[in-house]
């Protein structure tokens, strides 16, 4: 007699149940050997080393409750922050720069920085955006703007129609180079 596809399953269905029967009565249905071996025993009580998690839900809430004021600044533009409008009572004044707690040079021996690029040329990408300066190094051009840091010290401060401006990060000193014509080919 062929058994059915009904009749296998509960087969199995059995023998599945006498095997879990079997290893529950293998593990919990014998009673112990020893009869306070269940029991607890207060001389063998430790405590667990719990932390105090009140603070922390604190400093949780505050951070939750914290209002967001934004800088200014586009976090998924890859640039420096645009210089401080410079207002018309420091125009043509020369500010002192930032300041550095271990800073020991006096500012008679700070001599102004040089870019050793030409700058020769600027130009607005795309269209009424921020100025952009054409600089050359020997044979490579690079394109800064206004507030970028070039060579790890020298910022551009202004990059105007006849010439570029930059400071030095490290002492505050600035200084310019003139708009120059580069040569063309011989003809």
């Amino acid at each position: 007699m062929a058994l059915t596809k009904q009749h296998k399953q509960l087969v199995a269905l059995a023998v599945l149940l006498a095997v879990a029967a079997a290893v529950w009565y293998a593990n919990y249905g014998r009673a112990h050997a020893e009869p306070g071996a269940a029991a607890l025993h207060p001389e063998n009580y430790t405590p667990i080393n719990a932390q105090d998690f009140s603070i922390i839900f604190k400093q949780r809430g505050a951070a939750q409750k914290a209002e967001y004021k934004p800088s200014g600044r586009n976090p998924f533009v890859a640039s420096a922050l645009p210089p401080t409008p410079v207002s018309p009572t420091t125009v043509g004044q020369n500010p002192a720069g930032p300041t550095y707690p271990n800073q020991t040079v006096p500012r008679e021996v700070i001599t102004p920085p040089q870019l050793p690029w030409k700058f020769f040329g600027y130009g607005n990408l795309p269209a009424n955006g921020a100025r952009e300066a054409f600089l050359l190094d020997s044979e490579d051009v690079h394109i800064v703007g206004e507030g970028e840091v070039v060579l790890n010290h020298i910022r551009i401060v202004h990059i105007g129609n006849e010439k570029i401006d930059y400071e030095d990060t490290k002492t505050g000193a600035r200084n310019s180079n003139p708009l120059e014509a580069i040569p063309g080919p011989a003809a």
